[in-house]
């Protein structure tokens, strides 16, 4: 297994040494015709991991899954100079080509289409945050864990009762794709990280003969929100869950084949079993102008990053993503990926639950309701470069906050889906009855995890989120009719029904369909007794 994985990363590295003086191509190829590689043996280039990810979500493996094949990659290599990676779901691959051996690839065969996405040019801007000194420590009862003043944006989100509850993440697999993960090696913030062996391993897709621990420092402050562990100072959100660090974004520039490094991030964080993304990167504007997106593009398909988050999530990942730091200039809107119709988009407020005024606002091109949801993103506390905790602002750290309670959410409830998982967590945001473009669905309530759970005590519903049928089962006694009531979060009445429990107890609710997606609440009403639960309405 990992002799023939790793024969698929050889492929991918093939002539990997540096060639940024020369323009760089992405080619695509025709077809996948006449491969050894077959989907009915998905073990020669899946992990078991991401094979069992699939199984669970009954996520049928198919011929996008394939990696290219390899003769079409051996006439690349042999007319290039240098070949970057292969794109599996995109069917090609990023290679540096002179001219001449430009009209060459253009004229095999099997080759569709070529597109230059990056040529030298000297950077227009850096776009990365700058951070303060932790100066003051705050203090919180009713928790297991010293959270010092990290409590804030965890407690915001109820994020320390699953904590309370051992859901830290454990089991989950968060794939993190960044800049850079300066001094993560040696930063007390991942001492237990480190100890634990919860670093899985590292990739990079700028230069893979970097040290991957010596390059930016951003991917560090956004793993700390999740992974970080400072008794008293900074606790994240995830600090159990594994971690792969892969690094996809050129701090030194902005060009369009940077999203073709999130696209071969997010493939690698697949293939290896990740089950959460974590990307506090987007795409507008780009250092040759040429490559620069309109609003129009955000349209939830169009730009290559946001068809790779796509993909990703079709495989069963929740991708979270960053809605962007813009708010509060000419261009407002969020950027790309953040337009993902699949993805978790994460705007930022602060610790009072305001909207952060750089928060970027949607909505996408094609009119979706997006951030998706918000978390604290101004004054966040943070492993800092310095070797201590301080504050930054960004929805580059409101996201990660997210990805670590998508990560203990996921870890208490191992039976949905990922897209069911996104779909309650927008239902139970603050503003789910009202959502809008500046907060979307709002700022999410973990808690529901433990009120559904004490709920179960006494009546069980499943599948939940449901789609268009649910069943539930409940401690009545006979089988005479009662009557379900379906209420939305805000008190209103939506639908009442009388049915029929059978012999076991279960009641069939098959008149549900119809809801919109969201948070209900279903109430079961008999002459003794009454029992309500918390249902979710998938899309």
């Amino acid at each position: 297994m990992k002799k023939v994985i790793g024969l698929v990363i050889l492929l991918s590295l093939t002539v990997c040494l540096p060639a940024l003086s020369q323009p760089k191509y992405f080619v695509e190829f025709a077809d996948k015709k006449n491969s050894p590689y077959s989907i009915s043996s998905p073990q020669q280039f899946l992990s078991a991991r991401a094979i069992e990810r699939r199984n669970k979500q009954n996520i049928p493996i198919t011929e996008q899954d394939l990696p290219v094949n390899p003769s079409y990659l051996e006439q690349i290599i042999a007319n290039s100079t240098q070949v970057h990676y292969t794109l599996r779901w995109f069917n090609g691959v990023v290679a540096t080509l002179t001219d001449e051996q430009l009209d060459l690839v253009r004229n095999l065969y099997f080759v569709k289409s070529t597109q230059k996405i990056f040529e030298p040019s000297k950077a227009k801007r850096q776009r990365f945050s700058i951070w303060k000194s932790l100066d003051e420590v705050l203090y919180q009862t009713n928790t297991q864990l010293n959270y010092g003043s990290s409590f804030t944006q965890v407690g915001m989100l109820n994020g320390h009762l699953l904590h309370n509850r051992g859901f830290l993440g454990e089991g989950k697999v968060i794939a993190v794709l960044d800049a850079g993960f300066l001094n993560v090696d040696v930063h007390p913030a991942f001492d237990s990280l480190r100890l634990k062996g919860r670093i899985l391993g590292t990739r990079d897709y700028v230069n893979p003969k970097s040290n991957i621990y010596t390059e930016h420092y951003h991917g560090m402050m956004v793993l700390s929100a999740m992974g970080g562990y400072v008794d008293g100072q900074l606790i994240g959100t995830a600090p159990r869950a594994q971690y792969w660090l892969i690094r996809t974004e050129d701090a030194s520039t902005e060009q369009l084949i940077e999203e073709y490094n999130w696209a071969a991030g997010a493939e690698f964080a697949d293939s290896v079993g990740a089950d959460i993304i974590n990307s506090s990167l987007g795409y507008t504007v780009f250092d040759i102008e040429s490559q620069n997106h309109r609003y129009p593009d955000l349209n939830g398909g169009t730009t290559p990053v946001t068809m790779a988050a796509n993909m990703a999530a079709s495989k069963g990942i929740v991708v979270v993503v960053s809605a962007g730091n813009e708010g509060n200039s000419s261009w407002y809107y969020i950027s790309a990926p953040a337009d993902s119709p699949m993805a978790l988009t994460v705007g930022a407020v602060d610790s009072r639950k305001e909207k952060a005024d750089f928060s970027s606002f949607g909505p996408t091109a094609d009119g979706r309701i997006k951030p998706d949801v918000c978390a604290m993103g101004k004054g966040t506390v943070l492993a800092i470069p310095n070797g201590s905790v301080g504050t930054s602002n960004g929805t580059s750290f409101s996201a990660p906050i997210i990805s670590g309670m998508v990560a203990c959410l996921w870890q208490a409830k191992p039976e949905l889906t990922g897209q069911e998982l996104v779909a309650l967590i927008r239902s139970a945001s603050s503003s789910n009855s009202s959502p809008n473009n500046s907060i979307g669905y709002g700022i999410p309530d973990f808690a529901f995890i433990i009120q559904n759970d004490e709920e179960e005590s006494f009546a069980y519903l499943w599948p939940n989120p449901f789609t268009t049928i649910a069943y539930l089962k409940c401690n009545l006694s006979g089988t005479s009719p009662v009557k379900v009531t379906i209420t939305a979060i805000n008190g209103q009445h939506i639908i009442s029904k009388k049915l029929n429990s059978n012999s076991d107890g279960t009641i069939v609710i098959d008149f549900i369909g119809g809801l919109p997606a969201g948070l209900y609440f279903l109430t079961v009403l008999t002459p003794n007794e009454q029992f309500t639960v918390k249902v979710v309405k998938a899309k």
